[in-house]
């Protein structure tokens, strides 16, 4: 496993009298080499589960596993620095964080902020450039020139220039167009299957999540209430209702049509598919 928490709670603010429980006592292996979407509603933990996994949080009480690291509650933790370079954090809205002169000079920050060499830092930060799409002509550009859908490509080759094992992603396609949202989404595929990144995405995008996570994780009120197959999740009608999920499309037909007598396969996941089927029904 890449990541696992170990009766793991996070309080904000603890011994203060408005102390409040973020996590709570939760249990979660997160499979190495899987794309994992976490999801639930505003509050319920998702946030604070991420900014654990490369120590932005340390655990109030339990413990946290991540790769070759141990970190461990009320102890000084050491190698954090180490693991905050094999696990790569793109913020929601990362490109507000976007602060260099030049596109190149700001992927190359993360390189040289983690003792490479200027000349070695600059080719590690092209690469990432060119793994995302921005053309070698814009790489005097300042961020601030760029179009939103480009500053979240440019904050992401940021992280990748330091080449994580594992992409932490909070809220990633937020506030992009649909055609955006797709071209992000496609890369982080590629960087997981091509790459063998870990990915971890948190979204409130649950046709996203449904299209492309192998794995989906349900956080309510700082607690782990799911962890498992992502299409599993979506077919428990009793889980999407008591937790206020909104039904991703594909789900909604599939479902009426069953009402109506079809035989659909709970695996199908696209509407392509869901056609053949529809199709293969009406032969008969």
């Amino acid at each position: 496993m890449a990541i696992r928490f170990k009766k793991l709670s996070y309080i904000y603010d603890e011994g203060m009298p408005y102390a409040h429980t973020a996590l709570d006592d939760i249990d979660l292996d997160i499979t190495e080499g899987k794309i994992t979407a976490i999801i639930g509603e505003t509050g319920s933990g998702k946030s604070t589960m991420v900014e654990h996994i490369n120590a932005l949080l340390l655990p109030s009480k339990g413990e946290l596993e991540v790769l070759d690291h141990t970190i461990v509650a009320g102890k000084k933790n050491k190698g954090l620095k180490l693991l905050r370079k094999e696990v790569g954090l793109v913020f929601q809205f990362s490109e507000y964080q976007l602060f260099e002169e030049t596109i190149l000079k700001d992927v190359a920050f993360g390189p040289k902020n983690f003792g490479d060499d200027d000349a070695t830092a600059i080719k590690k930060a092209k690469e990432a450039l060119k793994l995302v799409g921005i053309n070698e002509s814009m790489y005097e550009t300042s961020p601030l020139d760029l179009s939103g859908g480009q500053k979240r490509r440019v904050a992401i080759a940021g992280i990748l220039a330091i080449n994580p094992s594992v992409l932490v992603l909070d809220e990633p396609t937020a506030g992009l167009d649909p055609k955006g949202s797709k071209e992000m989404i496609d890369l982080f595929i590629s960087l997981n299957k091509d790459y063998g990144k870990t990915i971890i995405i948190v979204s409130h995008d649950n046709e996203m999540v449904y299209n492309y996570a192998d794995e989906t994780v349900l956080v309510a009120g700082g607690k782990i209430i799911y962890h498992g197959d992502t299409l599993k999740l979506f077919n428990d009608e009793t889980l999407i209702k008591e937790h206020h999920l909104l039904e991703p499309q594909i789900v909604t037909f599939k479902n009426q049509l069953k009402k109506q007598g079809f035989k659909v396969s709970d695996d199908i996941r696209t509407l392509k598919d869901l056609a053949k089927a529809i199709t293969k029904e009406i032969r008969k």
